[in-house]
């Protein structure tokens, strides 16, 4: 792109755009991520939400709802958008993956494992007992 300043001879304007900072490109993603997790929020709520609504709603272009919501395809969410009642929604019980999960449950404490090593050792040896005298009476079986 040429820019005539008065007499002077034309300068061409670098097509490079400036660098963001690290900073200013976290401030984005987090901004879009906020936008995502609200589209979301609002299509898994009870009201009625389509392609203009959630852009009036986010303040955003109507295409980039579109975008945000071909993310939310690609994140394995499964929205529809329903003829009859012409908004987005999302299949009934979804949740997502790991998040409803339960923790799991640690060990007490040492003790708690000691005691359960002790009870694993005793059910051991007596196995192993068992084996003994199973063997033993194998070998005292007549032969054919």
């Amino acid at each position: 792109m040429l820019i005539r300043m008065g007499n002077a001879r034309p300068e061409r304007r670098s097509a490079v755009p400036p660098q963001r900072t690290d900073a200013e490109r976290r401030v984005r993603q987090s901004e879009r991520l906020s936008r995502l997790l609200r589209v979301l929020r609002c299509i898994m709520g009870p009201g009625k939400w389509d392609a203009d609504a959630l852009a009036r709603e986010l303040e955003v272009s109507a295409r980039t709802v579109h975008r945000l919501m071909q993310t939310l395809s690609m994140a394995n969410v499964p929205w529809y958008f329903c003829p009859t009642s012409k908004c987005y929604r999302v299949r009934k019980g979804f949740r997502f993956p790991g998040l409803d999960a339960e923790p799991e449950t640690p060990v007490a404490d040492v003790a708690q494992l000691k005691q359960m090593a002790e009870r694993l050792a005793t059910e051991l040896t007596a196995m192993a007992e068992s084996l003994r005298r199973l063997s033993g009476d194998l070998t005292k079986l007549p032969k054919d």
